[in-house]
């Protein structure tokens, strides 16, 4: 009996550690793309927009997939998300760099009517 709980406890560790490197490769990627880059791209103005758009894109993506592989092969699936993930390793190659810029710099936008309180005219 003792010896079976230690055999599950080993398999158990090695489950966590694997689990915990899926949960940061997985938090590392996407998660940056959705959250964090258009915190800095978009403008003030329209950021919570761009916030909701990337956040709808991926659940939607995450429904099609879901009902367009559940019948599918594994591999036939791998095969054809393949094209999906080169397109969005470019597409987020050529998301601006906002290194070392404010984000009042990084909007494009004059901010004299925000600072002075006439952002509505």
């Amino acid at each position: 009996m003792v010896e079976s709980i230690f055999k599950i406890e080993k398999k158990a560790v090695g489950f966590v550690v694997l689990f915990c490197l899926i949960s940061l490769f997985q938090n590392f990627g996407p998660n940056s793309t959705t959250f964090i880059v258009p915190g800095e791209v978009f403008p003030t103005r329209y950021r919570s927009t761009g916030h909701g758009i990337t956040a709808a894109s991926g659940k939607v993506g995450a429904i099609v997939s879901q009902f367009g592989f559940a019948n599918v092969r594994p591999a036939t699936a791998l095969k054809a998300y393949a094209p999906f993930a080169f397109t969005g390793l470019l597409s987020t190659l050529l998301i601006p760099e906002t290194k070392g810029k404010t984000l009042e710099d990084s909007s494009n936008e004059q901010q004299q009517h925000f600072i002075l309180g006439k952002w509505y005219t």
